[in-house]
């Protein structure tokens, strides 16, 4: 279309700009309408304030420093990219033209075209496009392994406890990780930061998702790098879909990174049997038998270690599934979440089994013994004084 500066135009845009919007046509739009759309879209925008006089175009004109044929170059990107639409009426006097502005697609819905991401990608470069979609995608931080050190601000005047964390909650971050699980002893932060999205879709990063791979990382020792490695074998990029039992399966197969500890409780359990088994690898059962224990019964790293050795030590260094579930059964009940705990609760148990073995130890006399006391043995076979002393003296100490 030609359009003269005399040409008249109003503008609407329904709903406004959002900070989403701005950060989708900015980051995401630009590179494929080009900087001059984008001046041409937001001047339009703000033209769209009430009230929707008829203005001449020499005014966009004079706004965006842009002649009428890059304007036009613009507004057909914009028609392009469903931005706008246009509305003519031509007279004889002039030609008057109403824009209606879309507002960008979000963020999420940009990124999840298939169409748009393709255009961008040959616009920009692989690399550009990463670096694009992790800065987009990382909206919200993880504050595990911090402190909470925000200093506590008193007011002059006095000001009501209940307004304060009002104001608190209005400001405070949002956290897309859960750092009460304790159990867990993954860095997050640098997984987020170190995956791309190419390879861990943003769609597929839910809680539970991310929970997982956070215990399985901590149960089988396994590095950011390598949970990186496993998760990309775990997703499938077509049908958008993560498969979690395949992530179990190539966690439970992968060998874990040796680390050292100051306390061999906090190692994970698998190479804390390891350890137990003098180096020699750890059986697939044993391993998905330790998972179980981690994801199904929710035991921290240290209670489990605690109880493999607990285990081991009465049973012959044999790890029954039976017995482990009756020992994993006996400590949720009774509510063991720590080392401590666990410790006491061996303590306890040994202490209280020695007990019972001892008082149902009986010592009886020897039958040739009894015979003697009773003046029937001959004396050729009689015991002497000092066996006789022994023999009373272990039964006193085990009534004891």
């Amino acid at each position: 279309m030609e359009i003269k500066a005399s040409d008249t135009y109003r503008c609407e845009l329904s709903g406004g700009l959002s900070y989403d919007s701005i950060l989708s046509l900015m980051e995401l739009y630009q590179p494929l309408i080009s900087p001059q759309a984008v001046v041409v879209y937001l001047t339009l925008a703000a033209e769209a304030n009430p009230p929707r006089t008829q203005q001449s175009h020499s005014r966009l004109f004079a706004l965006t420093s842009i002649d009428p044929m890059a304007f036009d170059r613009a507004v057909a990107k914009l028609e392009e990219y469903m931005l706008v639409r246009v509305w003519q009426k031509v007279s004889d006097n002039r030609t008057s033209y109403i824009y209606m502005l879309n507002t960008p697609m979000s963020v999420k819905s940009f990124t999840s075209s298939s169409i748009y991401m393709n255009r961008y990608m040959n616009a920009m470069g692989s690399k550009q496009l990463e670096t694009t979609l992790s800065r987009l995608n990382n909206d919200s931080l993880s504050t595990q392994g911090y402190k909470d050190i925000t200093r506590a601000v008193v007011h002059k005047n006095s000001v009501r406890k209940e307004e304060e964390e009002v104001n608190y909650t209005k400001v405070k971050p949002r956290y897309r990780f859960s750092v009460d699980d304790t159990t867990i002893n993954f860095d997050y932060e640098q997984f987020i930061a170190s995956t791309s999205p190419l390879v861990y879709p943003v769609e597929l990063r839910t809680q539970e998702n991310l929970s997982l791979i956070g215990k399985l990382a901590t149960v089988y020792g396994l590095s950011v790098d390598q949970m990186r490695v496993l998760v990309s074998r775990s997703v499938s990029m077509s049908t958008m879909e993560f498969n979690a039992e395949r992530l179990k399966l190539l966690a439970a197969k992968t060998k874990g990174e040796i680390t050292k500890a100051a306390d061999i409780y906090s190692l994970s359990p698998v190479s804390f049997l390891q350890a137990r088994q003098n180096g020699a690898e750890v059986t697939l059962t044993d391993k998905k038998m330790i998972e179980h224990l981690a994801m199904d019964m929710h035991f921290s790293n240290e209670v489990i270690n605690v109880m493999i050795e607990y285990i081991l030590s009465v049973s012959a260094n044999r790890l029954n599934p039976k017995f482990v579930d009756m020992v994993a059964g006996e400590w949720a009940r009774d509510g063991i979440e720590t080392k401590e705990q666990a410790l006491l609760e061996v303590r306890k148990t040994v202490s209280k089994n020695t007990g019972r073995s001892r008082s149902n130890i009986k010592i009886d006399m020897p039958e040739y013994i009894r015979q003697q006391q009773e003046g029937s043995l001959p004396k050729s076979r009689k015991a002497t004084e000092e066996t006789l002393n022994a023999v009373k003296e272990l039964q006193h100490r085990m009534k004891d």
